[in-house]
């Protein structure tokens, strides 16, 4: 495991990236005494087609904070004199870390928001149409997102190292699989499946998705 940077990481960064991790929580906090027991739980093409406890909106703060702290840790043992490259662009490895993590948060606090507001939509609450609840899709972004992670940081790296080339090149494959398994998971999950049929899709998806990659990775692991 690389030894963290010793260039430290500026405060207002740690505070933005702490606050962002707790604001779906404090946004569900400060609702969930108006909220209903059952809430609708799935968004399908036509509409609410599942309820649910209100308990399983905990799921959402719940990851922002898993991956908040991980995204966290993240930054802190990216090397910020390490650039990026990603097109004709040389990005600072930390930042690129940094930002992502802020990114993923501010999804699962729009999804957050969108849920709680949909919970109290008397449309919604009636089984009117209603748009697309963009909670079925947390999992399938943050694969996409860790596999584009993985890809970006190998992208700059020479294939025709001779130690190290082959690892690059697998380092590539395997975040190509996981953004790829994240889209299809997206897709499936948003327009095709509802019910439990989405858990169920969004685990097989990422249990064949990280066994494709342990087998590629598994001699640098």
């Amino acid at each position: 495991m690389r030894a963290p940077s010793t260039r430290p990481v500026s405060r207002a960064l740690t505070v933005a990236q702490v606050l962002l991790a707790l604001a779906p929580a404090v946004a569900l906090a400060v609702a969930w005494g108006q909220l209903p027991d059952t809430v609708p739980a799935h968004w399908g093409a036509a509409g609410v087609d599942r309820w649910g406890s209100k308990l399983e909106m905990l799921a959402v703060p719940a990851a922002a904070l898993v991956l908040g702290a991980v995204f966290l840790a993240g930054t802190r043992l990216a090397d910020p004199e390490h650039p990026v490259s990603l097109l004709s662009l040389e990005l600072n490895e930390r930042a690129v870390v940094a930002v992502s993590g802020c990114a993923v948060d501010l999804v699962l606090l729009a999804g957050t928001v969108g849920w709680i507001l949909a919970a109290g939509d008397p449309a919604a609450a009636g089984g009117e149409p209603a748009a697309l609840n963009w909670q079925v899709l947390g999992v399938p972004l943050v694969c996409t997102a860790a596999g584009a992670l993985l890809t970006l940081r190998s992208s700059g790296m020479p294939e025709d190292d001779p130690l190290l080339g082959e690892q690059y090149r697998a380092h590539r494959i395997s975040g190509a699989v996981l953004a790829l398994a994240g889209v299809v998971m997206g897709v499936l999950c948003a327009f095709v499946l509802s019910g439990t049929a989405v858990q169920v899709c969004q685990a097989v998806i990422a249990a064949v998705a990280m066994a494709f990659v342990f087998v590629l990775l598994r001699r640098w692991l």
